[in-house]
Formats: structure tokens, C-alpha cells, sequence
């Protein structure tokens, strides 16, 4: 058997050992199975094998190798997949119980290009409902927990893909992100994570929308999640490499830096707090601390730049999009009930449940008009990038906190310097990067003094997703900051 340590390898060393014959296929598949038997039952990310395919798939793979046959970049890696992503052969449920006998007959397009470049996709991993929360639960498979604190959540919705990755059942995994879903969960495993520009990354095959779904949604992207920016990196080569990219625009291409990222020769903006969405000490002290850091190696940092937009007005449309956006996924029953609820005007004064209800029924004039203020703000950030190359922000106001799966959403609160704030706060912070469309890469900074992981975004403007990874890694190199596991994997 193979010395190689599964606990710290980034996928691109996994590969390599692959490639050179440090490790066979099947058996990094074995250690993988191994390490879901001893900590999934205390996580539960995994919620769905096809072990006997996975082991197949992996001989075949190993005999290819040894038979000098082509191979893709992703050749003989086992990997996860976000159970939101039609998967031939296993059950994708999107946590609805509507959905738990449901076999799709027809892969996800990124599931196909996964497949393709070698990728043996053999796991499903939890999500919470239709992936409408930022923490990771359902009545199908029950509760992820978070491995650095079990009490506390693994954020959502791509919890399982973030958990399943810090604790070795995969190294790479693909999420997907409307609300701070691959960002949030990547900041609370301690993981990589990058939020796409909006449009570059096919959609066809996840859920929600409903199985079948041909047409785009507005806000909601699918990235890649790993150990390292250059896991990123690859994934996002992998998953671009193809006619469903860019929207199908043929021989689009992102932009590239002509060489690497050099720490002297960035220009770093920095939000680290706001009064819409305050952020706790414990997290805010961790950014600014970075950008000091990288300040001290040559960096320049302007704290002060901001989008000419004031933030409550960024907000409100965000969340003005995102509730249009969600709006078509809701039964008919609902629907006609939050049509009654929403009366005639919408004011942010209002009951929450009224509230929501205007925003998820906003008529279709009130949308043309968000939208005619998010091309106001995309305007403001692309003078904002005219300043700097990117902006670094929390993704959420606080680490990872205890499961609250009991109160509705409206009624759920986060602890930030000791107030209670409403927990769609979070929505503040994942909204600066969606509602313009722009990328964003989450980057472990380090953990908190009680041991729990904080991660940080790096936006930038738009299609800037290859530039926004070169220099999310020369920070992250100069930061020192680097995937590390779990306490529960050494445990025992």
C-alpha cells in the first residue's frame, strides 16, 4: 500500500502521484472509502455511493495508465459530486423528499466534463433543501455537521462538498453559489472555493430549477472547490473546456496573466466591515491582519475605495434579484400564498414573512428596474477596478456557529461582538460579488482563537476569473495560508 497522505495532498499532488505511480487509483478510491467509514458517520457529508462502479472505474483507469493509453488531466481521481448535480446512477435528491428515489439517466454538463477528463464521479454530497440555506440539513439525509466543531454548521449549500473535502473523501468537488453557497462553506471547512463570473459555467443538470431545466438562472453560478487555488485552477480549465461554456459563445476564452502574480505589483481594495452587515471581531481582526501582512510585503491596500452605490441600496437590490430569481422554484400552493401575503407595495419596515413575500413577487416592471440598478452598480465596481485589481471581504459575519435548524429562517439570529443580528446578514456579504456577477475566491486565512476556520473573498471584475486565482495564490503564498485538516481526522 501506498505512504502517500491523503489528510494534506491538494489535488494537483494527487495527481501527480497518480501519474507517476506513487498511487494507483484504486487504491487512493480504498483510503477515500476508509476515511467515509471512520468520520462520516460523525459529519455525515457522504450521502451516496456506487462503490462497486467507483472500484471498476478505477481498475480501468489504473490498466489504462499501465497500457500507456490517453489520458485526461483528471485521469483516475475519485471525486464527490454536490447532490444537486444530475449524476447517472446515483440518486440526486437535492435534499427534497420529493426527490429521493430519483436516478437521472443523463449526467449534469459538469459532470460530464469531469467524466470525461478522467474524473471517476462516484459519491453524492449533502445539501440542504432545493439548496436554500446556509446551513446544511434535510429531511432525506439528515444533518452535516462541521469537522472542526460538530456542534457548529458546515455552512450551505455546498456543506457536505466543503466537509467532505477537508476530511479526505475527496479532494475536489464542484459547487455552486446564489447566496454565498461555495463561499461560505469553504470559509467554514477551511477549504478553497471560487464563486464563476456569471454565465461562464453551464448550469444544464443541477437542481433547482426542476430536472429538465434548460434555461439560465439569474445570479446562481457553479465553481469548483479544493485544497488550492491551483485545485481550482484545473477544475476550472476542465470545466470550461467546452461548448457549454460562456454560454455556448464559440471560442470564448478568459484572460490570463502573461506571467505570475507578483505581491509588489498588486493593488488590493479592502471592505472589512459595514454597518448593513457588522462583522465580528473575530473574523474582521483575521482580514485586516491579512491585508496588513500583505501590506507589509509590498502590496498596496486601499481601505477606503468602495462602489459609488451606498450599501443599503446594493443590498436591497441583490435581495430583490434573488427572491425573483428563487421565486419560479416555489409550488403553486406556495406561490398563490405569498401572492396574497404581498399585498401592494413593498417596504423594508415590513413583517419579515410580508417582507419576503413582496420580494419573491415582484412584479415584472419592479424587476426591470433592479435590474437596471445592478448595471448601475456593475458600473460603479468596473471604476472601483480601475483602482485596484481586486477587493478583499468577509464572507460572513462570524465563523461557524451552532446549528439552528428549529426557528424559520426570518427568526434565526448570529452572535456578532455579542448583539443578536438577523442571519440573513449573511446574505450582505455573499450579495456584493452575486448581485454584479463578478468572481470571487474564498481563501482560508487561519482559525479563531476557539479553533475555527475564517476564510476570505477576493473579488474581482468580471471574466477576470483565471487573473483573480494567479493573485488569490500569490496572497494566499505570501500569507503563509494553506489547506489543513480538520482536528477530527487525526482524531483517534
Amino acid at each position: 500500500m501506498s505512504s502517500f497522505d491523503l489528510s494534506t495532498a491538494t489535488t494537483l499532488r494527487t495527481l501527480d502521484e497518480i501519474h507517476r505511480g506513487g498511487i494507483s487509483s484504486l487504491e487512493l478510491l480504498e483510503q477515500m472509502i476508509a476515511n467515509i467509514e471512520r468520520m462520516n458517520p460523525e459529519v455525515n457529508a457522504v450521502v451516496a455511493m456506487d462503490l462497486e462502479r467507483a472500484r471498476g472505474e478505477a481498475v480501468a483507469a489504473d490498466d489504462l495508465y499501465a497500457s500507456g493509453g490517453q489520458r485526461g488531466p483528471l485521469h483516475g481521481l475519485p471525486m464527490t459530486i454536490k447532490d444537486c448535480y444530475q449524476t447517472i446512477g446515483l440518486e440526486t435528491t437535492a435534499g427534497a423528499p420529493e426527490l429521493a428515489n430519483f436516478v437521472p439517466e443523463v449526467d449534469a454538463d459538469l459532470v460530464r466534463l469531469l467524466r470525461r477528463a478522467g474524473a471517476i464521479v462516484w459519491a453524492k454530497t449533502n445539501v440542504p433543501l432545493y439548496a436554500g440555506d446556509h446551513q446544511t440539513y434535510n429531511d432525506v439525509y439528515g444533518v452535516t455537521n462541521n469537522p472542526w466543531d460538530t456542534t457548529k454548521t458546515s455552512g450551505g449549500s455546498s456543506g457536505g462538498a466543503a466537509v467532505a473535502i477537508a476530511c479526505g473523501f475527496t479532494t475536489a468537488e464542484v459547487g455552486s453559489d446564489i447566496g454565498n453557497s461555495i463561499r461560505q462553506p469553504a470559509s467554514n471547512n477551511g477549504v478553497f472555493g471560487l464563486k464563476t463570473t456569471h454565465g461562464l459555467l453551464s448550469g444544464r443538470g443541477h437542481i433547482p430549477g426542476p430536472p429538465g431545466t434548460l434555461g439560465v438562472t439569474d445570479l446562481g453560478v457553479f465553481g469548483p472547490m479544493g485544497r488550492s487555488c491551483g485545485d481550482l485552477r484545473l477544475l476550472l480549465e476542465v470545466m470550461t473546456g467546452s461548448s457549454t461554456a460562456f454560454g455556448g459563445i464559440p471560442g470564448a476564452t478568459l484572460p490570463t496573466l502573461d506571467g505570475p502574480a507578483e505581491i509588489t505589483e498588486l493593488r488590493l481594495g479592502l471592505w472589512s466591515d459595514d454597518p448593513v452587515s457588522p462583522v465580528d471581531a473575530s473574523v474582521k481582526s483575521m482580514i485586516e491582519n491579512a491585508a496588513s501582512d500583505l501590506s507589509a510585503a509590498g502590496a498596496s491596500v486601499n481601505a477606503d475605495i468602495r462602489p459609488d452605490v451606498p450599501s443599503e441600496e446594493l443590498h436591497d437590490t441583490y435581495l430583490r434579484l434573488l427572491n425573483s430569481a428563487l421565486s419560479p422554484g416555489f409550488p403553486s400552493h406556495v406561490w398563490d400564498k405569498l401572492v396574497d401575503q404581498a399585498g401592494n407595495n413593498y417596504d423594508s419596515t415590513d413583517d419579515e414573512h410580508v417582507a419576503f413575500a413582496r420580494l419573491t413577487t415582484l412584479p415584472h416592471k419592479e424587476w426591470i428596474m433592479a435590474d437596471e440598478r445592478r448595471a448601475v452598480a456593475q458600473q460603479a465596481w468596473d471604476k472601483v477596478f480601475e483602482t485596484v485589481d481586486c477587493v478583499l471581504a468577509p464572507i460572513q459575519p462570524v465563523p461557524a456557529f451552532p446549528h439552528d435548524h428549529e426557528r424559520p429562517y426570518g427568526k434565526r439570529t448570529l452572535s456578532v461582538n455579542g448583539s443578536d443580528v438577523p442571519y440573513r446578514n449573511i446574505l450582505f456579504w455573499a450579495g456584493i460579488a452575486t448581485m454584479p456577477l463578478l468572481p470571487s475566491v474564498a481563501v482560508p486565512l487561519g482559525t479563531t482563537a476557539e479553533g475555527l476556520p475564517v476564510g476570505v473573498q477576493i473579488i474581482g471584475p468580471r471574466w477576470s476569473d483565471h487573473r483573480l486565482l494567479a493573485y488569490a495564490e500569490e496572497m494566499a503564498s505570501v500569507l503563509g495560508t494553506r489547506f489543513t485538516p480538520p482536528p477530527l481526522v487525526n482524531a483517534g
